[in-house]
């Protein structure tokens, strides 16, 4: 073997041991498990996920989100990355805007998290779907991660229901497919898929805050848009997913644990709520039940 193939073998063996030293750099248990993950995941005040608690939001109208070509049909590839089952979609770009949001922002990709990352009133579903956004004054996802407010996820909760989803069959025929194949290529999947059939039928509710990513390094750079209503799921569909493998052995679980919500606010997107004419309406009953009382106390005095 000559010097210059012994180094080339050399080095591709090097580059395979740290590609795979990386992807084990993290993971949802054990040695690294989210009490380990680096940097901002552990200094960050702005982290994701959170409890909602219905109570506590601030109900808001901020206008609906608009969800362009959501409704084309699109062809899709999907890969295993250890981590999560992520899902790509091919052809024109995909745009979200509306919401008060500052710009438009372009579909990256989408991928689930069972059970749900996100908690409300303390109920974790079992099925979250993240679809994932970046600000089209960026070149890409990871230059607009960089930024405050580069980045929007859309986070669709599934509940369980006796019966099968029939819009996720063909992600879930797919994962199977690539359950054993961790982080390899990305395969096709067979049938085209809608993204507006991901979303709620009512998708004009939500609740949103600021946050970051789930995943390392964590970046606080995401509004986090959580629909209200739900979508449903079957539990067998759902152990479709937890027989997905990863570097370290069966993914049975990839939710990140519960952050600190801390000072931030959770505002709940109401149609036509105007907390404006809701503190006027307070107002007005505080005033009537004033001169009642100033009517009672005079009639007993």
């Amino acid at each position: 073997m000559g010097l210059g193939h012994l180094l080339m073998v050399t080095l591709t063996l090097l580059c395979t041991g740290l590609q795979a030293a990386t992807a084990l750099e993290w993971g949802y248990w054990g040695k690294y498990g989210p009490k380990s993950w680096p940097g901002m995941c552990t200094t960050g005040k702005k982290q994701s996920p959170i409890d909602i608690v219905t109570e506590d939001a601030i109900r808001i109208d901020l206008g609906a989100l608009k969800f362009d070509r959501y409704d084309f049909a699109f062809s899709g590839t999907m890969i295993n990355n250890g981590h999560t089952i992520q899902v790509q979609l091919h052809g024109v770009p995909i745009h979200l805007s509306g919401g008060s949001l500052p710009s438009i922002y372009i579909l990256e990709q989408m991928h689930f998290h069972w059970s749900a990352e996100h908690t409300v009133d303390g109920l974790r579903d079992p099925l979250e779907l993240h679809l994932v956004h970046y600000d089209n004054q960026y070149a890409n996802f990871s230059e607009a991660a960089q930024h405050e407010n580069g980045v929007v996820v859309v986070a669709v909760l599934f509940e369980l229901n006796n019966y099968d989803n029939p819009d996720l069959i063909p992600i879930l025929e797919t994962t199977k497919m690539v359950s054993h194949w961790v982080g390899k290529s990305m395969i096709p999947i067979r049938s085209k898929l809608i993204p507006l059939l991901l979303l709620p039928k009512d998708h004009t509710t939500y609740y949103r805050y600021e946050g970051s990513l789930t995943t390392p390094g964590c970046q606080e750079s995401v509004m986090w848009f959580v629909m209200t209503e739900k979508l449903l799921i079957s539990e067998t569909q759902v152990n479709v997913f937890k027989h997905v493998h990863s570097h370290n052995g069966t993914l049975k679980y990839n939710y990140r644990p519960k952050q600190e919500l801390g000072d931030r606010q959770v505002y709940h997107r109401l149609d036509g709520y105007n907390s404006a004419s809701s503190l006027y309406a307070s107002s007005m009953i505080c005033t009537i039940v004033n001169v009642l009382l100033v009517s009672l106390l005079h009639k007993n005095f």
